[in-house]
């Protein structure tokens, strides 16, 4: 047994799912001056479910970490400025084709958007599109378009720190490097001001670690095939379900409050074990797991481009469905429906050529 392309995938389709509905209703600021009903939860249900769901960020980095390790488990080290390059156009590739469609619809629909680059100084703009094409403002602290697009900053710097983890944890050890990297989050975290030195950016390396971790170890795996009903497979998976199941309700209303100071601890736990959840639990269920697949393959077009929809060009009309989770599916289906569009753009422009050219001569 494995952990598959196609379980990375189920996974991403769940983060997808948790992303779309935190991003929708977070806080009451997402909905503020709109009649919802949240129906069959409470309001207060409904925002503190949307909260958890933040730790979509962290699945994402994990899933990061593992596949990284796995690849450069088989990568020569004299190999890894290779894979660093392929990994980081493959990632900026998918986000260039969506930003000038973004800039474009933006210009056309609501050309107020654009006025987030807007400076005294013409140079300033340039840069600040600049830093934003390059996936680069959160990093620097200068505007973006589409606020989401601040983990393109974080994927970049996880494909270049991760052969740097990953050798230091062959070398050293998987305690060695967990100390280290307990002493420097806490260093940063109380030395520095966020205006000084982004924690966003430092504090998901415990998660990245656990990711490399659970590759390198076959944890997953491990986890999955430990039976504790050995001779009875079905009433296993049936304990299993409860059991897991009451383990996360815990963490979706015990995770608000767990000490901040400590988050990246909290957001590397947690998530480990919402991704052994998706593994165990959710992964045997056949029609949930093919729906879950499709998800996870469309989930970075809808990581890219669902804000538009939902916080621009359409919020009035999801949010004025007034039922909740009639918002969150009508976004979900209009979401995978703007991703298969982008697909089709790519493949039928030459996008996708073009890029499989690049890649190859990378």
């Amino acid at each position: 047994m494995q952990f598959t392309k196609k379980d990375t995938s189920l996974v991403k389709g769940v983060a997808i799912l948790m992303m779309l509905f935190h991003h929708c209703f977070e806080s009451t600021g997402r909905y503020a001056g709109f009649e919802m009903n949240f129906f069959p939860l409470t309001e207060s249900q409904t925002v503190t479910i949307a909260s958890f769901f933040k730790i979509c960020v962290a699945l994402f980095v994990f899933l990061s970490g593992y596949g990284i390790a796995k690849t450069l488990e088989k990568t020569p080290e004299d190999g890894y400025k290779r894979q660093i390059c392929r990994r980081t156009f493959s990632l900026m590739s998918g986000f260039w084709f969506i930003f000038v469609l973004s800039i474009i619809s933006s210009a056309i629909i609501m050309p107020s958007m654009l006025n987030v680059y807007n400076d005294p100084h013409i140079i300033n703009r340039f840069i600040f599109v600049l830093y934003d094409f390059l996936g680069l403002a959160e990093l620097f602290g200068t505007p973006t378009l589409i606020g989401t697009w601040w983990y393109m900053s974080l994927a970049l710097i996880i494909i270049a720190i991760m052969p740097v983890l990953y050798r230091f944890y062959k070398k050293y050890g998987m305690i060695a490097l967990l100390v280290v990297t307990f002493l420097f989050n806490g260093f940063i975290k109380h030395a520095f001001d966020d205006k000084i030195v982004n924690f966003d950016m430092i504090r998901w390396t415990f998660t990245l670690e656990l990711g490399m971790i659970c590759a390198d170890k076959d944890l997953l795996v491990k986890i999955k095939e430990f039976k504790w009903i050995k001779k009875n497979r079905v009433v296993d998976y049936i304990l299993k379900l409860f059991v897991y199941s009451a383990i996360l309700g815990l963490c979706v209303y015990e995770r608000r409050y767990m000490d901040c100071n400590v988050s990246y601890l909290r957001d590397g736990i947690i998530p480990l074990f919402v991704v052994i959840y998706c593994y165990t639990i959710l992964a045997p269920i056949p029609g949930l797991r093919n729906i879950l697949w499709f998800l996870g393959k469309h989930s970075m077009n809808i990581f890219l481009s669902h804000t538009l929809l939902r916080a621009f060009f359409l919020k009035d009309f999801l949010y004025g469905l007034k039922y909740s989770m009639l918002t969150f599916g009508v976004l979900l289906v209009l979401s995978v429906l703007l991703s298969i569009i982008i697909d089709l753009l790519k493949k039928y422009t030459g996008y996708d050529k073009l890029c499989s050219k690049i890649m190859s001569k990378i």
